[in-house]
């Protein structure tokens, strides 16, 4: 399996383009927005792949992660946008961002993606501890905010290694997210990246929120 990673959006984060089959895909953390000019870098990728996007998965719903729901949404009607449970309040289509990234927002000083991010469309998938989506393990990983998950699935790697898509939860290789923010908390996340190390194998390759990808846990 071959993920394709796209820096995108105001804090460069790592979007992903997971394979499902043949021509299908979902993809994770879309955040390529018209306000840093790289709107239509995942759509232009699926364009010339000829990808179908089935799905958008959110790891968590800061802000950053988010601004690129909305183009990728408009082109592919049917594929439903998943998040975890507890951050349904952060992408309810109200037209105006949540309380948390309302609050983030404001710590970051971006006023300019107030509109952009209140623009995404509503959660239609609520995700929880233990599911699957798309073959993928749901891990509930709080700390960086409440709803913070992680993607595993065992083996996915071509070379026979599992794979962990972490979002903030690892944040890059070596740091795991901050917990300074509105929704964050210190001791969660530090169980949470105590139960990745008990349940996730040595050796699985981990894709994480920014920067450096591919590397081992």
């Amino acid at each position: 399996m071959k993920i394709h990673v796209i820096h995108t959006g105001p804090l460069r984060v790592n979007s992903l383009i997971v394979p499902i089959e043949k021509n299908k895909c979902f993809v994770v953390d879309p955040a390529a927005c018209k306000i840093t000019g790289d709107e239509n870098l995942i759509l232009d990728y699926l364009k010339a792949h000829k990808l179908e996007c089935e799905g958008i998965v959110l790891t968590h719903s800061h802000f950053d992660h988010i601004t690129g729901i909305a183009p990728l949404k408009a082109a592919f009607p049917s594929a439903k946008i998943a998040l975890h449970e507890s951050e349904l309040s952060e992408l309810n289509g109200s037209g105006a961002p949540g309380p948390m990234n309302n609050s983030v927002l404001r710590f970051f000083g971006a006023p300019e993606l107030v509109d952009v991010v209140g623009a995404q469309p509503a959660a239609d998938t609520l995700l929880r501890d233990g599911m699957t989506v798309f073959g993928w393990k749901v891990l509930h990983t709080p700390g960086h905010t409440p709803g913070s998950i992680c993607l595993y699935k065992a083996d996915a790697a071509d070379d026979g290694r599992g794979i962990l898509i972490s979002g903030d939860t690892l944040f890059d290789y070596g740091g795991y997210g901050r917990t300074d923010m509105y929704g964050g908390d210190e001791l969660e996340i530090q169980k949470s990246l105590a139960r990745l190390q008990r349940e996730i194998p040595a050796g699985t390759l981990v894709y994480p929120g920014h920067d450096n990808f591919g590397f081992m846990m």
